[in-house]
């Protein structure tokens, strides 16, 4: 895994690039809390597909500089950007949880560059009121603060992790497979303090101002079906809203055991594109 920095745009954006050097390029957007090195133990197998899987930081996360008042739509210029200083000309897209919105937007507005798009387990459009449910009522207080430096300041204050709350075959993957990148990389997102992880938060809260119906590439819209963190109607929306997008609901995963399914997911998107 190459584990490195590069200075776009004036300022820091760390990544790390895996898999096949020469394979098919993947913009992964991590989840959150988490970080560049989501994906680590995954190198062999994206090589072995023909992969290779680009992870940045976003803003604020693990070695990445802090954008203040960076926005959802702001995040297609970053992705070009590292894409253009990488020699990269046409990529697939792949983003997890909550860095779902940010895989979504990339590949509605950056239509030139994006061959497909793979969203596993993403966070809906906020602005669907039913987006809201299944949230703990802390989590929808901050996300409805009335600006960025509200949020930050309440994650200041309150922001503790627990993973007692995943559900049973995210359980039993801690419990049985050696997976120390997955500690190691949300322990990276919070390199810089908090900050990183609550505008992501207040930034997931604000209503999608691009329009995902202008996507026309591949989408799998992917979700396992025992997932408690993230609503299966999350990806049930986001599929309503993409004309392109197939949803497929993978028996026995929870949020984080889809991961796991990517080579093959991407495999197949591909080869589609």
């Amino acid at each position: 895994m190459r584990d490195t920095t590069i200075e776009l745009q004036g300022r820091t954006v760390a990544y790390t690039d895996i898999g096949d050097p020469d394979g098919t390029p993947v913009l992964f957007c991590h989840g959150a809390p988490m970080s560049r090195t989501n994906l680590g133990d995954q190198d062999t197998e994206f090589a072995e597909a023909g992969l290779r899987v680009i992870t940045p930081d976003r803003p604020g996360y693990g070695g990445s500089s802090p954008v203040p008042g960076r926005t959802l739509t702001g995040w297609a210029d970053d992705a070009a950007a590292l894409a253009d200083a990488l020699g990269l000309d046409r990529f697939l897209v792949a983003a997890h949880s909550s860095g779902g919105p940010y895989g979504v937007v990339t590949a509605a507005l950056l239509p030139e560059r994006v061959r497909g798009a793979l969203i596993l387990a993403g966070v809906t459009d906020f602005a669907w009121p039913t987006a809201w449910e299944g949230y703990s009522e802390d989590e929808k207080a901050m996300m409805r603060l009335p600006d960025e430096q509200a949020a930050l300041a309440w994650g200041e204050r309150n922001l503790a992790e627990d993973g007692s709350d995943l559900p049973a075959p995210d359980r039993d993957l801690f419990a049985t497979r050696h997976v120390p990148h997955l500690a190691g990389a949300s322990k990276e997102a919070f390199a810089q303090g908090v900050g990183g992880y609550t505008q992501d938060s207040w930034v997931q809260g604000r209503p999608w101002a691009f329009d995902p119906a202008a996507i026309t590439v591949p989408v799998l819209v992917v979700h396992g079906d025992q997932d408690t963190v993230v609503p299966l109607a999350h990806s049930e929306h986001t599929t309503e809203l993409i004309p392109t997008a197939e949803p497929r609901v993978l028996p026995d995963h929870g949020h984080i055991t889809v991961l796991w399914e990517m080579p093959d997911l991407l495999t197949e998107l591909r080869d589609r594109a």
